[in-house]
């Protein structure tokens, strides 16, 4: 035996139930009693392994029944902690998403068709309307319904997570790149600590208490099945796997644009753990399978940036090089990796809106730490690399990678960071700390035995309950729209803070009646941005609750002055010419919201009574017709506002009966 070499025995082994001894002669050159003692061996090896069949059984289904057992925790956990937030309102941008969002009414073939085919609000992601209609459809305006389907939606989010780190670790495992110890148990407790982390810390509850996010939490659900799927296939080569890991992509894509990075994060699988790609420099011929099965991927992420860039220009949420200069874009994207860190290490305040920082604050002891941060961390994983350690190199990456779309190079919207930026990222830096833990695990069992095994334990259970506590906290924070800003307004005091955190939280104190406060706010809002048309128009709006008619005409004026294309700044101002007794002017107002918008149903309404005071009946009826084609109804305040006019209120109704 000690003559025959390794590869002659591989050989052997693999084709002795099926090649002739002859034809094993031929091809080792071995004399038949050495391929005989060879197969005796092999015949050995194969009772022991039948003789132990019966206990890895045994022990297949015990593993099994305890990773079944700690997914239910985490799915537990993570409701359970997120319960509060049944009772939070809809905010921000919920309501043109869910209130006032006509799409989301009914789930007619025509609404569907409008979801997959029309840039709503400035966004295409279809699946998120499909899924906003049919919570619409069970729960109508009640906001704890919506709450309810976003929680449980994150927390088959953190299940998926838990088993997508249990694969990652065990094809690490299974090409011996990761340490011994981190088998069985251990493994499970690593993947169940990154799953309680992602369901548990509070940098995501922006994504999950906040309705409108549900984007967030569908794209990583189903870039969560694609990724398991490709696992799948890159183990089996099955093209239904394949298959079914791009339907998952394109169900992201359709969910959120942020999934637009996922070929990138199969490769960065195919260089760790999967090792399908060995040396990343070789040239590209000796990769091309593994770089020819992304490009279906490839391109459907191109598709998808040109759709998402056309979609955000028509809603005017890019923002231009003159307000948010290209230095400043660059200086950001360098510090917001490290920053995000930061908040996922030090989680205690954590802020809805980071208003994008002013010239003078770069020089800020903070933005400097957090940009030198992140070089260092880069540098330390390609030195890491250069050793053979892909560990590391790959989990930085699949952060950075992850963070592409929202650095702010394109900048979209008024903040610097958003938390919920993270909710795809973060998987692998939750994924380090779960292997930390279970380092620090067996390195304290080997240690101080069960003892110090449990005593860390304690310590890891403490510090989820601390998560959950902090969670809790920050799900107050989204309680309703005047909490929000304030929240935000302590955050960042006035000058600090963004033009739009004062509009929001005066449009909050209009809301509950608080004129001046809402003045106010409407004030400080237009002096940090003068040319902020919906301030100057909510400003004129509060003017004209006050009775400050003259005042509120000013306000509307100047807003449509800056955006004269606006429809609400329109209305707002016939509503004040029509409170000032002038009708023509008002019509000539209400005409002009018709003409930018014919499907404006309160302009119709308004029409409707403004022509039934000069007694034009024919065209009141013929608006009040319109009006209710378009099922439009007035709000409280349009109601309080025709109050006087309560006979033609009736004659109105019984119009549109």
């Amino acid at each position: 035996m000690s003559a025959v070499s390794n590869k002659k025995k591989k050989l052997i082994e693999q084709n002795y139930q099926r090649l002739s001894l002859e034809e094993l002669v031929r091809r080792t050159g071995l004399a038949p009693p050495a391929i005989k003692a060879v197969i005796a061996g092999c015949s050995a090896q194969e009772k022991i392994q039948a003789a132990g069949s019966l206990h890895g059984a045994e022990a297949s289904a015990k593993m099994a029944w305890a990773v079944t057992v700690t997914a239910l925790l985490v799915f537990a956990c993570t409701v359970a902690v997120y319960l509060p937030a049944l009772n939070n309102d809809f905010v921000w941008d919920d309501v043109k998403f869910i209130t006032e969002n006509q799409l989301i009414r009914s789930l007619r073939m025509q609404s569907l068709a409008e979801m997959v085919f029309s840039f709503r609000v400035g966004s295409w992601h279809p699946l998120t309307w499909i899924s906003h209609a049919v919570d619409y459809h069970f729960w109508g305006s009640n906001p704890s319904g919506h709450h309810g389907t976003s929680i449980v939606i994150h927390a088959f989010n953190a299940v998926l997570v838990f088993y997508l780190s249990l694969l990652l670790l065990a094809r690490a495992g299974e090409h011996g790149v990761t340490g011994r110890w981190i088998t069985g148990s251990y493994r499970r407790f690593a993947a169940g600590i990154t799953a309680l982390l992602f369901g548990l810390h509070p940098v995501h509850v922006e994504s999950v208490a906040w309705v409108a996010e549900r984007k967030d939490l569908l794209c990583a659900f189903f870039v969560f099945l694609s990724l398991l799927s490709y696992l799948s296939y890159a183990a089996s080569a099955s093209k239904v796997r394949y298959t079914l890991a791009f339907l998952f992509f394109i169900a992201a894509l359709m969910s959120k644009p942020m999934a637009v990075t996922l070929p990138i994060m199969l490769l960065l699988c195919d260089f760790y753990p999967l090792r399908r790609i060995q040396q990343p420099l070789a040239p590209v011929a000796r990769h091309l399978p593994v770089l020819l099965e992304k490009i279906p991927f490839l391109a459907l992420s191109c598709v998808s940036v040109a759709v998402t860039i056309a979609a955000q220009g028509s809603g005017g949420a890019l923002k231009s090089l003159e307000r948010f200069p290209f230095p400043l874009r660059l200086l950001n994207a360098l510090r917001t990796p490290g920053f995000y860190l930061e908040t996922m290490l030090l989680p205690e305040r954590l802020v809805p809106l980071y208003p994008f920082p002013g010239q003078h604050e770069w020089q800020q002891a903070g933005f400097l730490l957090n940009a030198a941060a992140v070089v260092a961390i880069t540098v330390l994983t390609l030195v890491l690399l250069r050793r053979g350690k892909r560990f590391l190199f790959t989990a930085w990456t699949w952060y950075l990678v992850g963070l592409l779309p929202v650095l702010g190079i394109v900048q979209v919207g008024v903040q610097a960071a958003a938390d919920r930026y993270t909710y795809l990222p973060s998987v692998s830096i939750f994924l380090l700390a779960g292997v930390g833990a279970a380092w620090l695990l067996h390195k304290s069992a080997a240690a101080a035995g069960r003892a110090g095994a449990w005593l860390l334990m304690t310590m890891f259970l403490l510090g989820m309950l601390s998560l959950g506590w902090l969670t809790v906290r920050q799900i107050e924070v989204w309680r309703n729209s005047e909490v929000l800003w304030e929240y935000v307004t302590r955050s960042f005091p006035f000058p600090r803070s963004d033009a739009m955190v004062h509009n929001n939280l005066g449009a909050a104190y209009y809301g509950n009646g608080a004129w001046d406060k809402a003045i106010e706010e409407y004030k400080k809002a237009i002096s940090l941005r003068p040319r902020y048309a919906d301030a100057q128009s909510n400003l004129g709006a509060a003017y004209a609750r006050k009775g400050l008619i003259d005042e509120a005409i000013a306000a509307h004026k100047a807003a449509i002055a800056v955006k004269p294309d606006s429809p609400r700044a329109h209305l707002n101002l016939g509503v004040s010419y029509s409170r000032k007794g002038e009708l023509d002017k008002a019509i000539e107002e209400f005409k002009a919201v018709v003409a930018l918008d014919a499907d404006y149903a309160t302009a119709h309404t308004y029409l409707a009574v403004a022509y039934y005071k000069q007694g034009n009946y024919r065209l009141a009826i013929e608006h009040c017709d319109r009006a209710a084609q378009l099922q439009g109804s007035a709000d409280e305040d349009l109601l309080r506002l025709l109050a006087p006019y309560r006979g033609a209120a009736g004659t109105i109704k019984g119009i549109k009966q």
